[in-house]
C-alpha cells in the first residue's frame, strides 16, 4: 500500500495545478486529500451541488474539506434542466458527467488551471459506466488508475490516511434509483432520498429504495433482510407517508447497479 501512495502522490505531483472532482465519497476523498497533501492551494477541489446528490453527502464532503483545510469551493446547477438527462436514457450518466466537466473546464479556463481529475478506479472500467466516455472527450485524468488503484485499494489507503469515509458505502446519484426511460423529476429524487435516509437511520448499511413510480423496492444486504422483515409493518407506514402506494422488499437482496442488469455489457 505504501508503494501504491507513493506512486498515487508522484502521479497527482506531476500534474503541478488541478482541479479535483469532489463528491464526499471516499474515491473522489482520496484524490482531493492526496492532491492537496502534494499540492497545497494549487489543487482546488471543487463540489458540484445538484438534486441528485443527497444532503448529507454534501455535508460530509464540507466537513472533510474544513478538516483538511482544502481550497475548497462548490458550484451549484439544476441537472433535471439537462433535457436528455431527465429523459433517463441508458446512458444518462453520459449526459450528467458531461455537463459537470463542462463546468469544471470553464472554471480550469478561467483559473489557468491545466488538469482536471477524477476518482475514478480500476473497478469501474468493468463496470457499464457512460460517464467515462464524456471523462475521456474532456481529456479528465484519473490518477487513481493511473496508480492501478481498486476499490479496495482506495479503502485501505483513505484508513491509511485516517480519512472518515473510508468505509462510507457507494453512494451512486439518486436518479441511479429510477429505471431507464422513467422521466425524473425533483419529486421523485427527494421521495427516494427521504426514504433510503429513513431506512439507514433504522441501522442498515447499504440501501436502496428503487423508485417504480408509486411503487418503493427496498434492498438491504442480504443477511439483513430478516431484520427488515420484522421492521416491515414500519417501515411500509412511513414510506406511504412519503407517497408511495406499495412497498416490496427485494427477496434477493442489495446489489450495486441492479438496474444495469442487462446492460453492464453493452
Amino acid at each position: 500500500m505504501t508503494e501504491k501512495l507513493q506512486q498515487l502522490e508522484e502521479i497527482i505531483r506531476k500534474y503541478g495545478r488541478v482541479i479535483v472532482g469532489y463528491s464526499g465519497g471516499v474515491d473522489s476523498t482520496l484524490v482531493a486529500f492526496v492532491a492537496h497533501r502534494v499540492l497545497g492551494k494549487d489543487a482546488l477541489i471543487v463540489l458540484a451541488r445538484t438534486e441528485t446528490i443527497t444532503q448529507e453527502d454534501v455535508e460530509l464532503g464540507r466537513h472533510i474539506a474544513l478538516e483538511h483545510n482544502f481550497n475548497y469551493m462548490e458550484i451549484t446547477y439544476n441537472e433535471l434542466e439537462i433535457e436528455q438527462y431527465a429523459a433517463n436514457p441508458v446512458n444518462r450518466c453520459y449526459f450528467c458527467k458531461q455537463e459537470l466537466y463542462a463546468r469544471l473546464k470553464a472554471l480550469a479556463d478561467k483559473e489557468n488551471i491545466p488538469f482536471i481529475l477524477d476518482g475514478a478506479n480500476v473497478d469501474d472500467l468493468g463496470d457499464y459506466r457512460p460517464g467515462r466516455t464524456a471523462a475521456k472527450e474532456s481529456d479528465i485524468c484519473s490518477p487513481l488508475i493511473e496508480a492501478s488503484m481498486t476499490k479496495q485499494d482506495v479503502r485501505e489507503a483513505a484508513k491509511f490516511y485516517g480519512l472518515p469515509n473510508a468505509d462510507k458505502p457507494a453512494a451512486p446519484c439518486l436518479s441511479s434509483r429510477i429505471p431507464y426511460g422513467t422521466h425524473i423529476d425533483r419529486k421523485s429524487l427527494e421521495q427516494i432520498a427521504l426514504a433510503e435516509k429513513f431506512i439507514r437511520g433504522k441501522g442498515f448499511t447499504n440501501v436502496r429504495v428503487r423508485h417504480f413510480q408509486d411503487t418503493a423496492k427496498i434492498e438491504v444486504d442480504a443477511s439483513a433482510i430478516e431484520k427488515l422483515r420484522r421492521m416491515k409493518d414500519e417501515v411500509e407506514s412511513h414510506l406511504k407517508q412519503l407517497g408511495y402506494t406499495e412497498v416490496i422488499i427485494d427477496e434477493e437482496g442489495f446489489r450495486s447497479g441492479k438496474l444495469n442488469k442487462g446492460i453492464e455489457k453493452a
